[in-house]
């Protein structure tokens, strides 16, 4: 029996892939198509790949995998319901140490832990790769983020939601 136990594991780790060979490319198109056992790998290389790029390049590569998604892709049974609303992040979430303004590394650095918390609890955030950079939400291009612009940026995000969903 000791025997049969040790074959199975052996040609499991035979038939296992190794992620950490793989290029960011190559693992973004394998997305989706993993099997539960392949998944915790994934997502520790994933991550382990997301900790060790720059804001700009976790940005660029999100914007990327956003533009292979189809519209509505991910979009579970809770759609068009509203549920989702509370996970949306707060103005606090993002404004780290307190000062009442956003600045570009509070908001990548914040941006990041959403991520990681989100990869640690075994989810992946389905619109990440639309999300939106400092740039598009500073309007006033000060360099920070205020309540205010924070307040109309979500503002603008849900109304443009709403008319997707046709409501």
């Amino acid at each position: 029996m000791k025997k049969l136990v040790l074959l199975a594991v052996l040609a499991t780790a035979a038939w296992s892939v190794d992620f950490s060979q793989m290029s960011t490319d190559e693992l973004m198109k394998m997305r989706g198509t993993l099997s539960p056992s392949e998944r915790p790998a994934f997502r520790a290389e994933m991550q382990k790949r997301m900790q060790n790029m720059s804001p700009a390049q976790r940005q660029q590569m999100m914007q990327e995998q956003g533009k292979g998604m189809k519209q509505n892709q991910g979009m579970g049974k809770n759609r068009g319901t509203g549920k989702g609303m509370q996970n949306r992040p707060t103005y606090s979430d993002y404004d780290l140490n307190g000062d009442d303004k956003i600045t570009p590394k509070e908001f990548y650095d914040a941006q990041a832990a959403r991520m990681n918390k989100k990869a640690d609890e075994g989810k992946m955030m389905k619109h990440a790769g639309s999300a939106p950079s400092f740039e598009t939400i500073d309007t006033d291009k000060n360099g920070v983020i205020s309540p205010s612009e924070f307040s109309l940026h979500q503002q603008k995000h849900m109304q443009k939601m709403r008319q997707q969903k046709g409501l």
